[in-house]
């Protein structure tokens, strides 16, 4: 049976050391009552106070002190804030495998075989484009590329400038025919006017 250790007066006495300890860090105003003192060893104890933080409802603040052999002066070991029995704790951390409702872990499978078979389908896809043989071009022989030039220069016009011609000869007018449209009228009318001088006479 392990020996239980006997408070060390000394130390239980220096609640004011612990207090300043704790100023050190904490705010004056987050430390409250002295709740206590009790053995930890020999020559060490614990000292508790009041928390008085937000939040932490229920806890306390603790100072270990030590001090050797027939030495007469307290130091600090330790401080610290420490959940009471009657203390508010965040819930045990559950991991996500267990706490994930039955629908939600069938909706999950069911995406990543999705996205599993649609990466399939791209591959193969992929596989059928590139697996596809090109469409080889005819080649073309000298004997042909002879022919095709022959019948270009069979079929195209001696001169360019033919066309040119041709419309302006078209355009041109036609001086000798006007000329003897002329002479004709104007012996057509000269036997007229020879006429009515001679009826104009009698």
């Amino acid at each position: 049976m392990p020996r239980t250790p006997k408070l060390d007066a000394v130390l239980a006495d220096a609640q004011d050391a612990a207090r300043a300890a704790l100023a050190r860090h904490v705010p004056e105003a987050q430390v409250g009552d002295h709740l206590g003192v009790s053995a930890e060893g020999d020559r060490l104890v614990m000292h508790r106070f009041e928390a008085k933080r937000r939040g932490y409802a229920g806890w306390y603040w603790y100072v270990t002190l030590a001090r050797g052999p027939r030495v007469k002066v307290a130091t600090v070991c330790d401080s610290g804030l420490l959940p009471g029995e009657n203390a508010l704790l965040a819930p045990a951390w559950v991991p996500w495998a267990d706490r994930v409702a039955p629908e939600e872990l069938a909706e999950e499978k069911a995406r990543e075989a999705a996205e599993a078979a649609g990466g399939t389908a791209e591959q193969a896809g992929d596989g059928d484009e590139s697996s596809a043989p090109a469409t080889p071009a005819e080649p073309t022989t000298t004997a042909e590329s002879a022919e095709v030039d022959e019948a270009a220069s069979a079929g195209a016009p001696e001169s360019a400038d033919a066309p040119a011609a041709a419309s302006d000869a078209a355009e041109a007018p036609n001086t000798d025919s006007d000329a003897a449209a002329h002479d004709d009228g104007a012996e057509q009318t000269r036997p007229r006017r020879r006429r009515r001088a001679r009826r104009r006479a009698r």
